[in-house]
């Protein structure tokens, strides 16, 4: 009879901490948009911090209109986190294998469509080894590679954190931000492909590409996407 007792308190204990583990690999919208929020932002300082070093001076590389943001950072940041949640259950290489491939196409993506689309380029890795027209190359693959192992490494600590952010209030204060970052990124974009459009002699024939020749003229979209080039300019 006690051993049975002890048994089902075992097994409810296990329930419970099934239970709570369940709970903390949530992905839910509050919490992907921490990560995306956060990531945003952690790259912009990285890249800072990483241009200081290489450098000697501070570089700003957003990628917002308002804010200091770079939504390629935060879109990696929700890809490494929701891999290393979903993957779970993987062998680690395998895991940090698919984070890898995914965060070098998501980069790929990104290049190849300012390249095709807009006549522009935001990095370039030409004369990098195992380079790919400029866009990928074996070395950033390499640093996402590490990057994702490290979220591999981290994620339990993360979900605990994360797993916080729950209840009316934080709701609210995530979805007033979104809020205010689709708004925002919806206006960079209009903004980039206006200043493309400028450069390559498109005339304005709307109110709103009207507003944004006069409000993001081309030397303040220079100032502020410092590494941003059109393609036609590069020698």
């Amino acid at each position: 009879m006690e051993s049975e007792e002890k048994n089902g308190v075992m097994t409810m204990t296990s329930e419970v901490k099934m239970q709570k583990e369940i709970k903390e690999n949530e992905i839910t919208f509050d919490r992907l948009f921490v990560v995306f929020f956060i990531g945003c932002v952690s790259g912009v300082l990285l890249e800072g911090i990483f241009c200081l070093i290489t450098k000697g001076h501070w570089e700003s590389h957003v990628v917002s209109v308002f804010g200091a943001f770079n939504i390629l950072y935060g879109a990696g940041a929700m890809l490494f986190y929701s891999g290393a949640v979903k993957l779970k259950s993987k062998p680690i290489f395998l895991r940090v294998t698919i984070m890898t491939v995914s965060a070098t196409a998501l980069e790929l993506g990104a290049g190849l469509f300012l390249k095709d689309y807009l006549g522009m380029r935001a990095w370039n890795y030409d004369g990098k080894f195992l380079n790919y027209k400029g866009v990928i190359c074996l070395q950033f693959t390499f640093i996402w590679g590490f990057a994702a192992f490290a979220f591999c490494k981290l994620q339990p600590k993360i979900s605990k954190r994360l797993e916080r952010i729950k209840g009316g209030l934080w709701h609210g204060v995530c979805v007033a931000i979104s809020i205010f970052m689709i708004l925002n990124l919806s206006l960079t974009a209009l903004s980039i492909a206006r200043w493309s459009e400028r450069h390559y002699g498109v005339a304005a024939v709307s109110k709103i590409q009207n507003f944004l020749d006069v409000d993001a003229p081309d030397e303040w979209m220079q100032s502020r996407f410092i590494e941003w080039e059109f393609l036609d300019n590069i020698k």
